[in-house]
């Protein structure tokens, strides 16, 4: 006998599906409001997942369920809630307003709401032409950009891009937007998309990415869509392409391909194997910046051959499978100007002619396999090889800070390389009976292999050695790596109360690799014999890595309280051996406690607060660890350190949002902080005079050796406010976005400690229309100040200023004519003489549509109008301030004909085994695009 004030009212569920009527295909992202029949009660709020499903935790009484959805009728039951989960059934919305000769009737949309941790915007609430591209219409939406391939959601890079859940052409986020009419978009939602194994858990394990999942309209699940476009210009430019999609139900097929010489780029960074060293100022050794380098598009003039295929389907009811094709080709060519000032030291100027040939092929599988309710197994492989050749012309000059010349070098230098990267994940998951129990198994592997040969040519001059004025390096190099990284780990979690959860977990993973460098140098003049080894220059590297983690993590949900409290034990061996040309062993361990913790509110009006801790550690590379030098570049020679520790990085993210139906605004507010101790940074030497390091290599006058090394007092401060607003009264959304960002970038240089710090200032504006689907124009701003403060020089310290003004239009008039252009104008401010710069990109279009549903189009267009088109860039790192300019795309007219296809039909009526979840939901979770309460193992 229970006493009074000790009653405690009993959770439960209420799950049910909603699907449409006529079509009955699951309706995605409709409203559940549940209420109590009490009086004065208020309604609580969850949203449908990809397949048409709810869940909702209540308590033990009698409730309204109501549905509503845009264009749809209401469909409200009474539920009685008796056990621990209240199966209300299934839910048919009819539509609400007919279309007649295409005139909809669409009332007021609320634009942005904030439903758990997923931010939802509406698709509806977003005017764009008939023609847009997904990438069109998400670029008009709060806190989204995309620029050079890269799409960032409030502040974060995009890693996966999902349509109604499920993976389109792998991680290529760019491509799946592009590939997409925003016509069949019903809504966008973004999140931080768990792990498989985090996702059924419910416990972030923080191998989460930041996703766009794409829900498409009910109406638009069946058809037929896509377009195909030719066109040819002067200067022999010509683009010609398409992409065509089949919806049926469950069976999806896309089919995309790209040839151009425009500059017109879709590949990610699984597609740029070698091109890294095509980039100016050469190769930078350690820590390096090759991985900014390949985000977003190459410099240059690129030239692109492209074909991709797509499939999705169910089998049955417990197989679901997505996979992809990609073939990309490119072709680039490129002339950079670089001028690196090494802090008033001195400074390195070059040029740089280069051409590379890139070929990829990347597949991508996943199979969802429900064994039965309880048991599922998830395999995901993918698989991509690549092949790249490339050339450079390099010519380098290097001068102290007074002007007076060291060296210089020419340069003549090619390589070819073969690689291939296999990588899979194998997940079993099990539900017990008691709500909350779980246990999952993962195993992975990934194995990798590059195999590459080198020639290098390059005449040296030495102004201050009178006795060597100057040699020539004739050689051949060959380079093979490959690794094998072997991990697996156990997740078992326990209920202890009814908002209390245990997870413990164990983890094993094995890293085995290896390298070799072998450099020949020609032992003839008047022929080539590349017979003679230089083991000054040949390495032969091997390096393992064993970790094992295991840890223990609480988690806590009531109300409107959610948070993760959890520690890690974390032990790592690190066994590196050189074998040649002298052999040498590091044999090392380190241990870590890893401490991490999440705590989130959210109310029911829509305000959400995260902060999010996490601790992790990063291992260098075997590239970073392999002590053989590179002199691809002989003023500028770098290396690796075997003696290097691995990293130990602590972020911590808080996140403010304000979001809803009942408010005319959104708003985010975010601050992301990073600390790295034994940071992996370069040491660069400047020889400052005639020098033979105990390697034996010898340095002339000026030239540089650059090493990755450990550093403590790396930080990365960064805030970003981003406020959205729709002005009915001028049809305009307003956008604004405002942040501040720190960098402290430690470094040595000559064994003296450098401390760069830069800040930086943004302030960013966009006014996008909401006018008619016929007019739609974007007008922006964005500018950045930056300041930059370095401890060894002050003198040096330096502010500079740049900005970007565009505008867009594309107006669509009369019977079917089409006028768009686009400006664009970049400033750049206090980067010194030959680098400020100002100049503006004007291109335009006239074109007519035509045939049948104006499904025809002709269109001329002129690009680099004012023939100002420029490219600069400036790069700060802990050693050196580099400005880089690049070849660009000069003036063309092009004439280009486009077909757009669209034919949408109706799904036929299925049976009821056909409309049940096809995949593992067997506790009412919510697997696919959004995270949900936290799938099968939330309580």
């Amino acid at each position: 006998m229970a006493l009074p004030g000790f009653v405690q009212a009993q959770t439960a569920q209420i799950i049910g599906t909603v699907i449409d009527s006529t079509s009955k295909s699951p309706v995605v992202g409709a409203y559940v409001a549940v209420t109590k029949t009490t009086p004065d009660a208020k309604p609580e709020y969850v949203t449908t997942d990809v397949n048409g499903k709810f869940a909702i935790t209540v308590t033990q009484e009698t409730y309204r369920v109501k549905i509503s959805y845009l264009s749809y009728k209401d469909s409200q039951k009474t539920v009685h809630v008796a056990g621990n989960v209240q199966d209300a059934g299934t839910f048919l919305l009819t539509e609400a307003v007919a279309n007649l000769n295409e005139v909809k009737v669409i009332g007021a949309v609320t634009p942005m709401e904030q439903k758990g941790d997923t931010t939802q915007f509406n698709a509806a609430a977003f005017k764009t032409n008939p023609d847009a591209t997904t990438e069109d219409l998400i670029q008009k939406m709060p806190g989204i950009t995309v620029t050079n391939g890269t799409v960032t959601a409030h502040g974060e890079t995009v890693n996966r891009v999902l349509v109604d859940g499920k993976p389109f052409f792998g991680d290529d986020a760019a491509l799946t937007l592009k590939s997409l009419p925003a016509e069949i978009v019903d809504k966008i939602e973004v999140f931080d998309k768990l792990s498989d194994q985090a996702q059924f858990t419910g416990f972030d394990d923080g191998s989460g990415q930041k996703t766009i999942n794409i829900v498409t309209k009910s109406n638009r699940k069946v058809g037929q869509f896509g377009k195909v476009f030719a066109g040819y210009g002067l200067d022999d430019r010509y683009q010609a392409g398409g992409n065509v999609s089949f919806f049926d139900k469950n069976q999806r097929i896309s089919i995309i391909g790209l040839t151009n010489n425009i500059n017109q780029q879709n590949f990610s960074s699984q597609d740029l194997l070698g091109v890294s060293g095509n980039s100016g100022g050469g190769n930078r050794g350690g820590g390096g910046s090759a991985g900014n380098f390949l985000v977003g598009q190459q410099s240059g003039l690129t030239g692109t051959n492209s074909f991709g295929l797509n499939y999705a389907n169910k089998f049955g009811e417990k197989v679901d499978v997505t996979g992809s094709y990609f073939f990309n080709r490119t072709s680039n060519n490129n002339f950079q100007t670089t001028n690196e000032d090494y802090y008033g030291k001195q400074l390195y100027k070059e040029t740089n002619n280069s051409g590379s040939t890139n070929i990829n092929h990347r597949l991508n599988f996943r199979v969802e396999y429900a064994i039965d309710k309880k048991n599922m197994l998830i395999f995901t492989p993918r698989l991509s090889f690549q092949n790249n050749q490339s050339g450079t012309l390099k010519n380098g000059l290097t001068n102290l800070g007074d002007g007076t010349p060291l060296n210089s070098t020419d340069i003549d230098r090619s390589s070819k390389n073969n690689g291939y990267n296999f990588t899979n994940d194998l997940l079993f998951r099990h539900a017990f009976e008691k709500k909350g129990r779980t246990l999952s198994f993962n195993f992975n592997t990934q194995i990798n292999d590059k195999d590459g040969s080198g020639k290098l040519y390059s005449k040296n001059l030495y102004f201050s050695n009178l006795e060597v004025p100057g040699d020539t390096i004739d050689q051949r190099s060959y380079t093979s790596s490959n690794a094998v990284v072997l991990g697996g780990n156990f997740v078992y979690t326990e209920p202890i109360s009814s908002t209390g959860q245990l997870q413990f977990n164990y983890g094993l993973t094995v890293s085995n690799s290896n390298s070799d460098k072998e450099t020949y140098n020609n032992t003839r003049i008047d022929e080539e014999a590349y017979t003679q080894l230089d083991t000054l220059l040949s390495n032969s590297f091997d390096n393992r890595y064993t970790t094992n983690r295991a840890g223990l993590s609480y988690r806590y949900r009531k109300n409107n309280w959610s948070a993760n409290l959890g520690m890690d034990f974390q032990n790592t061996g690190l066994y590196s051996e050189q074998l040649s040309p002298v052999m040498g062993k590091v044999d090392q361990s380190f241990t870590n406690f890893l401490p991490n913790l999440m705590v989130t509110y959210r109310s029911k009006e829509g305000t959400q607060f995260r902060t999010f801790f996490r601790s992790s550690t990063n291992q260098p590379s075997i590239s970073q660890l392999q002590n053989v030098v590179d002199n691809s570049n002989p003023l500028s020679l770098t290396a690796g350190n075997p003696d290097l520790k691995q990293e130990y990085r602590s972020n911590l993210n808080m996140r403010y949002s304000i979001a809803g139906a009942n408010r005319p605004f959104s708003l985010n507010a975010m601050i992301f902080l990073t600390q790295i101790n034994n940071a992996i940074v370069n040491s660069t030497f400047i020889a400052q005079e005639l020098t033979t390091l105990p390697s034996g290599i010898v340095l002339e006058k000026g030239a540089k050796l650059t090493a990755p090394i450990n550093v403590d007092g790396s930080w990365n401060a960064r805030t970003l406010i981003t406020y959205g607003k729709p002005v009915s009264k001028i049809k305009l959304n307003v956008n604004l976005t405002s942040g501040f960002n720190y960098v402290r970038s430690p470094g040595m240089i000559n064994n003296i400690a450098n401390f760069s710090n830069t800040y930086t200032y943004s302030q960013g504006v966009v006014l996008s229309s909401n006018v008619s689907e016929n007019l739609d124009f974007t007008a922006s701003y964005s500018g950045n100040y930056n300041v930059v403060r370095n401890s060894i020089q002050p003198n040096l310290n330096n502010n500079y200023y740049t900005s970007s003004i565009s505008a867009r239009v594309n107006w669509i008039f009369g019977k079917g004519f089409v006028v768009a252009s686009d400006i664009n104008n970049q400033s750049y401010r206090g980067l010194g003489a030959g680098f400020n710069q100002n100049f503006t990109l004007w291109n335009a279009s006239v074109g007519k549509k035509f045939l049948k549903n104006n499904a025809g189009e002709l269109k001329l267009t002129v690009f680099d109008i004012l023939k100002q088109n420029n490219s600069i860039a400036r790069n700060v790192t802990e050693t050196y301030v580099q400005d880089v300019t690049s070849r660009v795309l000069t003036q063309y007219a092009m004439l280009t004909f486009t077909y757009t296809l669209r034919n949408f039909g109706k799904m036929p009526t299925r049976n009821n085994s056909e409309r049940r979840r096809e995949g593992f939901d067997g506790q009412g979770g919510f697997p696919g695009g959004g995270r949900g309460p936290g799938g099968p193992g939330s309580f």
